[in-house]
């Protein structure tokens, strides 16, 4: 019995554990470092319908926290992707999901309608929400446009289809639920978290496009907040983004909520991080007798305390 076998909509998974897109880039060999079994799905590199430069140099640095990036979507295009990474996509040895960018609805639907039609692509993920891209947050921060663009892929694919949001808004919990109205089957909550780090010797942004998105352990606390606000707010499944380098920051996401978890910048670190975290949630499932279905979703929220009662306990 495969303890970590996942099940997020009509796609059937080895394991909850999928790469976080960006950080994979569009090759399967980078599965090399992994052991068979131990990832779930390989998440794409954003494709948008022509190539893209992206943002001036330096487009990434570490800090104490993480990682700041400002890469901007770079890519060589549909055309491209077409002709020379979908041909390698068939034999790859797990589920592929293909992840969608542009900047208005024409490009979200040319882009979702190219993906439906390749072999290779299990799955769709829309790109709704690069802090790094100008223009690239608007389906993310307002309902209404995302259930546009949403409602318009959904005509154009019948493969499951996600809906990447932001964590680069002020409530999280009408985006899901816009973007279960309009057809999604799953929410990736989220994306990384619009920040800037200086130098203070240049009086320069130590990123060359200024603002970057900020990943690693530091946005962990911000990811899980969202995870749970989307579980109460919609029935979506949700796949969880944003720091997890550990089976039980795997874990504490599925308690929260989450039925599937991405791994990203713990994979630049150590590019074998997902078959470690997974050698480590298949020990904690045994030694605990646990199953994951059994965890998910099981947070004891506190119960408030009345300002009378907090003050009966204080005189």
């Amino acid at each position: 019995m495969n303890v970590l076998a996942t099940r997020i909509g009509k796609l059937e998974l080895e394991s909850p554990l999928l790469t976080a897109s960006g950080t994979f880039g569009h090759d399967p060999a980078a599965l090399s470092f992994l052991q068979p079994g131990d990832l779930g799905a390989l998440v794409l590199k954003t494709v948008t319908p022509e190539a893209r430069e992206g943002n001036p140099n330096p487009r990434m640095c570490e800090w104490p926290g993480g990682v700041m990036n400002s890469i901007g979507l770079e890519n060589k295009g549909l055309a491209y992707w077409r002709e020379h990474v979908a041909p390698q996509l068939a034999v790859c040895p797990v589920p592929v999901v293909a992840n969608a960018g542009g900047h208005d609805l024409e490009e979200y639907g040319v882009m979702t309608a190219a993906f439906d039609a390749m072999q290779g692509v299990a799955a769709i993920e829309l790109n709704l929400s690069c802090p790094n891209v100008k223009g690239g947050t608007q389906f993310s921060t307002d309902p209404d446009a995302l259930m546009e663009v949403v409602e318009l892929c959904r005509k154009q694919t019948a493969k499951p289809l996600w809906v990447k949001l932001s964590p680069n808004v002020a409530a999280i919990a009408p985006l899901a639920q816009a973007a279960e109205a309009a057809g999604a089957d799953g929410l990736v909550v989220c994306n990384t978290v619009l920040g800037l780090l200086v130098d203070w010797r240049t009086r320069k942004p130590r990123l060359g496009n200024g603002f970057g998105g900020m990943s690693g352990p530091a946005v962990r606390p911000v990811a899980l907040r969202m995870v749970w606000d989307c579980f109460r707010a919609s029935k979506l499944p949700i796949i969880a983004s944003g720091g997890a380098s550990s089976a039980d920051d795997v874990l504490d996401f599925i308690v929260a909520g989450a039925t599937a978890v991405q791994v990203g910048t713990a994979s630049f670190r150590r590019p074998d991080a997902i078959s470690r975290m997974a050698t480590e949630l298949r020990a904690i499932l045994a030694e605990n007798d646990f199953t994951l279905d059994s965890l998910r979703g099981s947070l004891e929220w506190p119960t408030p305390v009345s300002c009378a009662g907090a003050a009966s306990r204080t005189s």
